[in-house]
C-alpha cells in the first residue's frame, strides 16, 4: 500500500468541470512536479487521465491512465524494491475512432485502474505515450476494449486542450 500513499507538498486544483479536471502539485518524497488532466468517458465513471511529471533531475515524462470510479486518482511514479511483487499485467485493446485497433500491455495499478506500461525491458510495449498523443490530436475519442462486452470511450479534444495550457505538459 506504501506505493499509493504519496504525501502532496503542494496540489492545487486549476480547472475543475464536471467532466474535466485538472490538478497539479509536488511530491513531497521525490520533489517532482506534476500535472495531471482527467476528462470522463463513457459510462460516466471511467476516466482517461493524461500525467506530466518533471523530476528534479529535469527529465520530463507522461503517462497516460483509465480508471473506473467516481472520481479520478492520483497515482505517482514509484521505483520498485527487489522485495516487491511485480504488479499484474494486462493486455487491453484500443483505438481511436477509425484507426486499426492496437493491443498493448496495461499496469492494473490497483483495481479498475490500468497505467500504460511504458516501453523498456520490463515491457513488451514500443511506443511511448508521446506517440499516442499524436493519434489523439487527430481523433475526437479514444476507446478502450477489455472484452466483447466491457469498453469504455473518452473523448480526447478536451484532454489535448488542457495539455495545450499546461506548461509541464508542453513537449
Amino acid at each position: 500500500m506504501r506505493r499509493f500513499a504519496w504525501m502532496l507538498f503542494a496540489c492545487a486544483a486549476i480547472a475543475q468541470a464536471p467532466n474535466l479536471s485538472v490538478t497539479s502539485g509536488v511530491a513531497a518524497t521525490s520533489r517532482a512536479a506534476w500535472t495531471r488532466i482527467s476528462v470522463r468517458g463513457e459510462p460516466e465513471d471511467a476516466w482517461l487521465t493524461l500525467q506530466c511529471i518533471k523530476t528534479v533531475e529535469g527529465v520530463k515524462q507522461a503517462d497516460i491512465f483509465f480508471e473506473i470510479g467516481q472520481t479520478s486518482a492520483f497515482w505517482m511514479p514509484h521505483e520498485q524494491q527487489a522485495t516487491e511483487q511485480p504488479l499484474p499485467l494486462t493486455k487491453l485493446t484500443f483505438t481511436f475512432d477509425a484507426y486499426k485497433p492496437m493491443r498493448r500491455e496495461w499496469v492494473e495499478v490497483r483495481n479498475n485502474q490500468f497505467l500504460y506500461n511504458r516501453p523498456g525491458t520490463h515491457s513488451g510495449n514500443m511506443e511511448p505515450v508521446d506517440f499516442y498523443l499524436k493519434f489523439m490530436g487527430s481523433t475526437t475519442t479514444m476507446t478502450v476494449f477489455k472484452d466483447r462486452d466491457t469498453s469504455w470511450s473518452f473523448p480526447t479534444r478536451p484532454l489535448l486542450k488542457a495539455m495545450t495550457e499546461q506548461e509541464l505538459c508542453k513537449p
